[in-house]
């Protein structure tokens, strides 16, 4: 999550690779844009490949824009081969991107050393409930922060 630095653009062509591949990969998030369900350097994302009908609203998706930023974070809408997408964390900070810009799609978080399948039903309910609350996200959010200090990214 967040976004990728330029050092490691080699990690992101691994990845990128692999996913290519028909692999799976697992990385460990960076970043606060997914709060509060996806935690900074503790939580895992399973990235996997996926088909365009795979990119869709709700889905979250490793992204690397021709600008080269990378992130991850959840469709919002799609219009054609165009993508908007926001990470949960945020309030009103939206990017925008193509379906080609898709490395792949999270199919897991590991939370804990619990395992959460996107198809699950929690992850499912989740996702609606946060998705309707986006208008009013920001006080969710303003308490989780308040709770969860967040110390800089390195």
């Amino acid at each position: 999550m967040g976004t990728i630095t330029k050092n490691q653009d080699i990690f992101v062509e691994e990845v990128r690779k692999l996913i290519s591949e028909g692999r799976s990969v697992t990385i460990t998030a960076k970043g606060y844009s997914m709060n509060p369900f996806i935690v900074h350097l503790r939580d895992q994302m399973t990235i996997s490949p996926c088909q365009d009908s795979d990119i869709r609203e709700g889905a979250v998706v490793m992204i690397r824009t021709a600008k080269g930023n990378c992130f991850v974070h959840r469709i919002i809408k799609r219009s054609g081969d165009k993508l908007l997408l926001m990470g949960d964390g945020n309030v009103g900070i939206k990017e925008k991107a193509l379906t080609t810009d898709v490395i792949g799609l999270m199919t897991s978080v590991t939370k804990k050393e619990r395992q959460i399948p996107v198809t699950s039903m929690r992850w499912r309910l989740y996702s609606w409930f946060w998705r309707i609350l986006t208008p009013v996200r920001r006080y969710p959010l303003g308490l989780w922060r308040r709770l969860h200090p967040q110390e800089p990214l390195r």
